[in-house]
């Protein structure tokens, strides 16, 4: 690779567009090219132009306060310029790193302060045109460009800014690059990772939340069948009870009404007779009397009797429609149930951990226990209504019933007057009379066995209450329930199957149970489903780059430290060639003496009382380097003691050592040998002619041996309108002219 063509404008003194064309010579050797011309015409710009469009940002450095201070400032006769714009041309003619034939290489800036970079006329970073730039082994800080007053900069700088400097000469600086890319990516993976992580560990917990309730969601449809599987199977089974019981006992009650309607229709037919006979059979005045105020009492007698069977019947049906509905077992006392069973378990407890226990305390506490376990296990089977005060009875009933009591014992009284006096007449007229008395016998069988049915028929009336009750309750509960199923209980109650093992009422605590959970989980927004997805997304998406941080945190440690065992091996090679050049150099530049380099170790981190902090990586490689020079003749060793052309001829065999071990594509050298005598510029120029067979050298001189060296020579002049010109000269055609 070498620099073919430099394009100049508005930089500095080349306001106008100049072109600089760098050959080859006609041997093949690289070459080198002088740029002569009087004190401040604007040759050290040509040097700056080609450090400038390689990427310095170091206004120092190019002789400036400024950044537009590169840009041409204009004169009495010419105006200023409005951008600078530098293009350098490189060929690639051994396309050993990159793979372009040709790199164009153009960097512009305009005065409100905009820069651009282009390579090959695409738009460009700064980063970019410097990794391309030292993949080609060319930088602006390296022995590329040594501009004045820099041949001994290397000798001035510190020993770390001095390892620096050889690490880009040895060609170290792509990898360095590269090493730093990759620790900033690795810092930032680091950051990235742990920043994954914070929100894995908060959106973890959430996550698990909004999973239990989506699974709880999820479960509802299998939870809302089943309880509608049981509610058919319940509701029908206990409509088919209830309706069964209800028809069994309005047909008992229409058998009690009949047979008591049977048994009077008897009764008034034996009447009839009697009265028949009694008047068929003369009977004397008493008897007479008698019987009339025997049959007024049992009048009297028979419709107290039905007053009384109606009273009772009017109460039981009173109480039968007083009672309260019933209604599920509430949740409120099976907790204070439990509460009372674990407060008699402790005191049992307490009763046998004493030293002597009462065993009639502890019997009766035991039963007392049983007995509350099977209350609480059979409110829980069927559970039963809250307990109320009884319903108070109507106050006229109950005085009615006292008055037909004591109306019922006065009349007892009388009828058993009347009888008596009946017995000791039908004793004096028994033969005559006892036909009739044994219709009245069984006239009075048939009026008890009447009273019967009709309290046999009460009896029914409170039963087929009672279960009209139990119907309107359960119907209640249904409406309150499952009101869709109303319409069905006659279906559901033809194919209602008891379950196995029990009544349908055991099918109630797991309804209930079902039924609690279902009210649980509608209390669940059904978003949760969605807010889940998407928040299983995220944290699998953060799980998977969390992962793939991970691996690139180790494929870029593989990277940095592959790049460090590169650096090493090539910097200790690098290290004993350069050692060895600079040597070589100083021994021809001087006619003897000696020269060499010293790697400095680094030192352990240390606060202000020398405590050590931290010990220096081993691994890392030196800490700088140091120089020892020794003239021919003298003892010294450091080169703080050397002379002014000492240190510029050390300077100039450190460079040459330099470019011998790792040639660079080209060098500019910016009047390096101003300070040399005639003797050692032409040993400075025998050195350039021997390394142009592998380096293109750009060398601003006014030296003549440097210039016979030369097969290109370009003079800079300087107009009286500030504006610096090229006159071009090529030697070997003036040579040839000759």
């Amino acid at each position: 690779m070498y620099l073919r063509r430099l394009e100049l404008q508005g930089f500095k003194t080349f306001a106008q567009k100049t072109v600089l064309e760098f050959l080859p010579d006609t041997g093949g050797r690289r070459g080198l090219t002088a740029v002569v011309g009087p004190n401040g015409s604007g040759k050290s710009n040509i040097a700056d132009a080609i450090r400038w469009v390689m990427g310095e940002q170091s206004m120092k450095l190019l002789r400036g306060k400024k950044s537009e201070d590169v840009i041409f400032s204009g004169s009495e006769k010419k105006s200023r310029a409005g951008f600078a714009e530098i293009s350098m041309t490189l060929v690639n003619d051994d396309k050993s790193e990159i793979d372009l034939a040709e790199i164009v290489v153009t960097r512009r800036l305009y005065r409100d302060g905009q820069s651009e970079y282009e390579v090959n006329r695409q738009s460009a970073r700064l980063t970019d045109v410097a990794l391309l730039l030292a993949q080609a082994g060319i930088g602006q800080r390296t022995y590329s460009v040594i501009g004045q007053g820099m041949v001994d900069a290397v000798l001035v700088a510190s020993p770390a800014e001095r390892k620096e400097f050889f690490d880009e000469a040895a060609g170290l600086r792509p990898f360095q690059l590269k090493r730093q890319s990759s620790m900033n990516k690795l810092d930032a993976t680091k950051d990235n990772l742990k920043q994954a992580e914070l929100l894995l560990r908060e959106i973890g917990p959430r996550l698990s939340s909004l999973e239990r309730q989506a699974k709880r969601l999820q479960e509802r449809d299998g939870i809302q069948e089943e309880v509608r599987e049981l509610e058919r199977t319940y509701y029908g089974g206990m409509w088919k009870d209830i309706t069964t019981r209800l028809t069994v006992a309005q047909t008992s009650h229409k058998a009690a009404e009949d047979a008591a309607g049977s048994r009077a229709k008897e009764a008034e037919g034996l009447e009839g007779e009697l009265s028949t006979l009694e008047k068929a059979i003369p009977r004397s005045e008493g008897f007479r009397e008698i019987q009339t105020a025997l049959d007024v009492l049992a009048g009297e007698r028979s419709k107290l009797r039905e007053e009384q069977l109606k009273l009772e019947s009017s109460r039981e049906v009173a109480k039968i429609r007083a009672e309260k509905p019933w209604s599920p077992l509430p949740l409120s006392k099976i907790i204070e149930s439990i509460d009372q069973l674990k407060a008699q378990h402790d005191k049992l407890w307490t009763l046998l951990d004493a030293a002597s226990p009462d065993i009639a305390k502890v019997k009766s506490l035991v039963e007392e226990i049983r007995s509350s376990n099977g209350d609480l296990l059979g409110k829980l089977q069927r559970p039963a209504p809250e307990p109320e005060a009884a319903a108070p009875t109507d106050p006229k009933i109950e005085k009615e019933t006292e008055r037909l009591m004591d109306a019922m014992h006065a009349l007892d009284a009388k009828i058993e007057e009347t009888k008596k006096k009946l017995d000791a007449w039908n004793k004096n007229e028994e033969a005559k009379r006892s036909h009739i008395f044994e219709l009245q016998h069984k006239l009075s069988a048939l009026r008890r066995e009447a009273t019967e049915a009709e309290h046999k028929a009460s009896s029914a009336a409170v039963d087929v209450a009672r279960i009209e009750t139990r119907r309107d309750a359960f119907l209640l509960e249904l409406r309150a329930q499952a009101p869709g199923l109303e319409a069905q209980l006659e279906e559901l109650a033809k194919t209602a199957k008891p379950p196995e093992g029990g009544s349908y009422d055991t099918l109630l605590p797991r309804l209930t149970k079902l039924r609690s959970q279902l009210e649980w989980i509608g209390g669940i927004d059904p978003e949760v489903l969605k807010e889940y997805e998407e928040t299983k997304k995220r944290f699998d998406d953060l799980a998977s780059q969390t992962q793939d941080l991970t691996q690139a945190m180790g494929s870029l440690e593989s990277i940095i430290a592959e790049l460090d065992k590169t650096i090493k091996e090539r910097a200790d090679t690098s290290f004993h060639l350069l050692d060895r050049e600079f040597g070589s150099f100083f021994k021809k530049l001087f006619g003897g003496g000696e020269a060499k380099l010293i790697e400095v170790a680094a030192e352990p981190e240390t606060d202000e009382d020398g405590n050590i902090l931290s010990e220096p990586d081993m691994n890392a490689g030196p800490a700088g380097i140091d120089i020892q020079a020794t003239p021919p003749g003298k003892r010294l060793k450091g080169i703080a003691l050397l002379s002014g052309g000492e240190r510029a001829l050390t300077s100039i065999a450190l460079i040459c050592a330099i470019m011998a071990t790792n040639p660079s594509p080209f060098v500019v050298l910016d009047e390096v040998d101003a300070a040399l005598d005639e003797s050692n510029s032409r040993k400075f120029a025998e050195i350039l002619g021997t390394l142009a067979d592998r380096t293109q050298f750009i060398v601003v001189t006014h030296n003549r041996a440097t210039m016979d060296q030369a097969h290109v020579l370009y003079g800079v002049t300087m107009g009286d309108d500030g504006v610096s010109q090229l006159l071009s000269v090529k030697l070997e055609d003036v040579m040839k002219a000759r």
